[in-house]
């Protein structure tokens, strides 16, 4: 992989990038480049040393690597970032769009939101192909969730980013917002492989359930307005219950029942277009508290 030297002084210049406050952001800063006319992100690791910083040179380099097995979607790293001869980060090139997170949030019609959240889901049908005939078997997204994602309303685009923290080769796993000690996961024994080695960040070892997993959950979060993620195991029935008092999908009911059962997970994408604007409006958490205080 290529280097970009800078100087400190040079360095010291760069534009800050602008993160909403609702964009996770907790391994590095991220700073505007301008490199031979191409705008880039240069996201500068807090850690420079080390197994952590060892392990996102490899993950990298992994993924440039690999580079032709991967969709147009995926924002790769393309450089390493060297300030005054001392390698700091890598650059990423600028995908000119919201972040999904945002989306999510904006005024923008429930019909185009389900087509973005209907991206990420064949996204990860591209996965399973990549994994099924390609050299790279061990590929998973891991920290999978909305702040991810970057979108292009005018393209009806949507890009992958923060690509460094994938499961990719032999890689250590990197932490995942979705994949925690706290997630509704813990309530199924024997489906998503809790880690064990404590040189790992991670919490679960990646498979295709666990990128389902977080995907669905994604899906949860947009209905009820909030994240669903650590709901006691019995809240969360219930909200399943509610949602099909309000009558979504029978199907999406039973693919998010299975979330927390030993079975594998499936891609939801097909059922998605059956989720009506009225029932987010009445699935979102305060009128489903509300619907919860006027039958109890």
């Amino acid at each position: 992989m290529k280097i970009i030297r800078i100087s400190k002084k040079y360095y010291q210049k760069l534009a800050t990038l602008d993160l909403p406050k609702e964009v996770n952001n907790t391994e590095g800063n991220m700073y505007l480049l301008n490199y031979r006319g191409n705008e880039k992100v240069f996201k500068q690791l807090f850690h420079q040393q080390g197994l952590v910083f060892a392990n996102k040179l490899y993950t990298i380099e992994m993924l440039d690597n690999m580079k032709e097995y991967l969709p147009e979607s995926f924002f790769i790293p393309d450089s390493l970032v060297a300030v005054n001869d001392d390698i700091e980060g890598f650059t990423v090139p600028k995908f000119n769009g919201v972040n999904l997170s945002l989306i999510l949030k904006s005024k923008l019609s429930h019909q185009e939101k389900i087509y973005y959240l209907k991206k990420v889901g064949e996204i990860l049908e591209q996965m399973h192909n990549i994994r099924a005939y390609t050299p790279l078997k061990d590929f998973y997204l891991n920290d999978l969730h909305e702040s991810n994602f970057m979108v292009n309303t005018n393209k009806k685009q949507l890009g992958v980013i923060d690509l460094d923290s994938c499961k990719i080769g032999n890689n250590l796993v990197s932490a995942s917002k979705y994949l925690s000690p706290l997630a509704l996961l813990n309530y199924v024994s024997n489906k998503y492989q809790i880690m064990e080695d404590e040189k790992n960040m991670g919490y679960v070892n990646p498979d295709e359930n666990s990128d389902l997993y977080c995907y669905e959950i994604m899906i949860l979060n947009y209905l009820y307005g909030e994240n669903i993620n650590n709901l006691p195991l019995e809240d969360f029935y219930e909200y399943l219950n509610y949602l099909e008092k309000i009558g979504i999908n029978q199907n999406l009911i039973d693919l998010w029942a299975k979330l927390l059962v030993n079975t594998n997970n499936e891609n939801p994408i097909d059922y998605l277009n059956s989720i009506k604007e009225e029932q987010v409006y009445r699935a979102r958490k305060k009128v489903y508290q509300t619907f919860k205080v006027n039958v109890s």
